[in-house]
């Protein structure tokens, strides 16, 4: 049976399972922003960005969760001698990248929600506080920012 925690050898059953759902709510959320993106201003639409926003949140809350507990369980070190230096600096990097950009882009896409005024209401059960005031002239820029670290996300995957 699989261990709960990591081995020096192999990661535990615990952080297979938030990778897993970490990986798979991402592709989602890029499939539920494409879909929601490409409806025409109606309440299908906005019902559609608020399932976004909600997954976004449940991301946010499972990102940190694996972040905790890597920092508590370390993954197995890479095997001596696998690859060169350099490339065990560019995965490390990377790893790194895959947990701070999609944070930034959940943040950006709150602070966006909270700048239009359409607050962020998880799956109808909490509305979740707005992170600043409703702000027009702000709007666009935070929309960009969601975007194109979104891009950046899928570049990086």
């Amino acid at each position: 049976m699989k261990s709960l925690r990591n081995s020096r050898t192999a990661y535990g059953i615990l952080a297979q399972v938030l990778h897993w759902l970490v990986a798979g709510l991402i592709l989602i959320q890029f499939l539920l922003g494409l879909y929601a993106a490409s409806l025409p201003l109606s309440l299908a639409r906005l019902q559609w960005l608020s399932t976004h926003k909600s997954v976004g949140m449940t991301l946010l809350l499972l990102i940190v969760l694996r972040a905790l507990w890597r920092w508590t369980d370390p993954p197995p070190p890479l095997p001596p001698d696998a690859m060169p230096r350099w490339e065990q600096l560019v995965a490390r990097l990377m790893h790194r990248a895959l947990y701070v950009v999609p944070l930034l882009a959940i943040a950006a896409g709150w602070l966006y929600a909270s700048a239009t005024g359409l607050s962020v209401n998880w799956f109808g059960l909490l509305l979740v506080p707005d992170l600043m005031a409703k702000n027009a002239a702000l709007a666009p820029l935070l929309k960009t920012l969601h975007l194109s670290l979104v891009a950046l996300l899928g570049l990086l995957i």
